[in-house]
């Protein structure tokens, strides 16, 4: 009875363990995040009625295990799901893996071939070195023979050189193509998939049915770039940014002509409101061994009472890991593609262009010749917030041609947006000291410093422009010290942060010139420094 028993378990086992179904699902649908993806694939299964178990095969590593969702359809139920790892390696390659394999061979199979020729050759040359050593040596040789075996020696040696020259030569060429072959071949193998993370799924089904099995999960290996082409054509017409995502995947899985969407959401696993622990202020003294043991018990106090506070939030607020789902909402802004994209799994990024805009711009020449002499051309974008603008690197191109980079930050907080789009060297600046103005007196108690500086522009375009010109007077954080602007024209002063702005509107082919002068008053015993902080 007990052996018909172990047999009957061992018949169940095995129908249970041939009834599981091992599939491997198509990435249909990624939602690319600042950091991380949301991916979306799907799989046909057959499924019996009744209980059914369904392994989920070659998912990512870098999945987060506490983001999967999976989609049945109607009459059927999830009665488990269980996350498993398989640390088998794969050894089949892909498609692209074994035409480098099979060329890889080929060339491996051509330079050994040449290999052995080069070694019969050496032999070759080895054993007539020996034969007119042993000739060379035996004086019964005759002196006529001799010479003739010796020429010979010569000129076969000659001709052996000669083909190992050859032949190496071809062997280095095919060591070389097997050296790229084995680059791109690591590269393929560098984001491969090799131990493999499983679900294994067990599924009722009230009847027979085919089913279309949905698994969706968040990957961290995964994510994209924001970067911009700023173009414009003239600055008379609006300006146009090009919104572009760099995109990057290592999975270990490639997307396929998948529906690609891109994010601006960012998800963070730590939801903990920040705790603000408390600041104390005391009269700094000198170290001695009682002062620090208070102030240690001091630090203890706190700590201890900052210590509650977290433990008591952390019972109110748990660490909460986002399921992110992908909506338009005030948190975010989602691009979705109009064409499937393919996004393979490799170290390199992949470029697609998200959006298109032309914006009303105003456009203006900025210089600051006090730090260098260079004019750049700037747009200025009003209602700017509405941009959806991310920080990021952008390309500028103006009237066509390529200008350089900028960065634009997206935490600017002024109502006018600036964006550089590069110098002009077409309109020249210049700025001096005018010595002939520049004094220093002392009178009774005090001393006067007088700083006089001429500021010379030239447009030399065929256009008249809109250019501003930033100086600045010094600020004094000295009761004793006191400055005086002298003379700024027509300037407008901000006492403040010491700046002098000056707009000025220049002719084709005109020059125009500003003065600006101050002193500074301070006791005459008094030494005083200029800097910048």
């Amino acid at each position: 009875m007990k052996y018909y028993l172990i047999l009957l378990i061992a018949f169940s086992v095995s129908i249970l363990k041939g009834q599981e179904i091992k599939k491997e699902i198509e990435v249909k649908q990624a939602t690319v995040f600042l950091q991380g993806a949301k991916v979306f694939g799907s799989t046909s299964v057959t499924l019996q009625k009744g209980r059914n178990m369904v392994r989920i095969v070659n998912l990512p590593n870098n999945l987060d295990e506490n983001t999967y969702k999976i989609n049945l359809e109607k009459n059927t139920t999830l009665l488990s799901i269980t996350p498993q790892s398989n640390f088998l390696k794969n050894e089949d390659l892909s498609d692209g893996e074994k035409k480098l394999d099979d060329e890889r061979k080929k060339l491996q199979r051509q330079a050994s071939l040449l290999n052995i020729q080069i070694k019969n050759l050496t032999g070759e040359q080895n054993i007539i070195n020996d034969n007119l050593k042993v000739s060379t040596n035996d004086k019964s040789t005759p002196q006529e023979q001799l010479i003739k075996l010796t020429e010979f020696y010569k000129k076969r040696m000659l001709e052996i050189d000669n083909q190992v020259f050859v032949l190496n030569e071809q062997k280095t060429v095919l060591d070389e193509g097997i050296g790229k072959i084995n680059n791109q071949f690591a590269e393929e193998q560098t984001n491969k998939n090799i131990n493999r993370k499983e679900l294994l799924l067990e599924i009722l089904a009230d009847h027979e049915t085919n089913l279309n099995l949905g698994v969706s999960y968040i990957v961290s290996d995964a994510g994209w770039v924001p970067s911009y082409d700023l173009r414009a054509e003239s600055v008379k017409k609006p300006l146009e940014i090009v919104y572009k995502g760099k995109i990057y995947q290592k999975t270990g899985q490639d997307w396929k002509n998948v529906k690609l969407f891109v994010s601006t959401y960012r998800p963070s696993y730590n939801q903990d409101r920040p705790i603000l622990s408390p600041l104390y202020v005391a009269e700094y003294t000198a170290y001695n061994a009682q002062a620090e043991t208070a102030n240690y018990k001091l630090k203890a106090a706190a700590k201890e009472v900052n210590s509650y506070q977290m433990r008591e939030d952390a019972i109110v607020t748990p660490n909460q890991i986002p399921i992110a789902t992908v909506s338009d909402s005030q948190m975010n802004v989602i691009y979705e593609l109009n064409y499937n994209q393919t996004i393979l799994s490799q170290e390199k990024e992949q470029y697609v262009i998200l959006d298109k805009k032309q914006i009303d711009a105003t456009y203006k020449y900025h210089t600051v010749p006090k730090l260098n002499n260079q004019v750049f051309l700037m747009a200025f974008i009003k209602n700017w917030q509405n941009l959806n603008l991310i920080s990021g690197e952008a390309n500028i191109y103006f009237d066509d041609n390529y200008i350089g980079k900028t960065n634009i930050a997206s935490n600017y907080v002024k109502d006018e947006f600036p964006i550089s789009l590069g110098v002009d060297e077409r309109i020249t600046v210049k700025r001096i000291k005018l010595e002939d103005k520049t004094s220093q007196k002392t009178l009774n108690s005090n001393k006067w410093e007088t700083e006089s500086f001429q500021i010379s522009i030239r447009n030399n375009t065929k256009e008249s422009i809109e250019l501003e010109i930033l100086d600045q007077l010094p600020i004094s954080e000295n009761s004793k010290i006191l400055v005086k602007a002298l003379e700024i024209g027509n300037g407008s002063f901000d006492e403040k942060t010491g700046s002098i702005l000056w707009n000025r509107n220049i002719g084709s082919g005109s020059s125009d010139k500003i003065n600006f002068s101050y002193e500074v008053k301070y006791p005459k015993e008094m030494q005083i420094q200029y800097y910048s902080r």
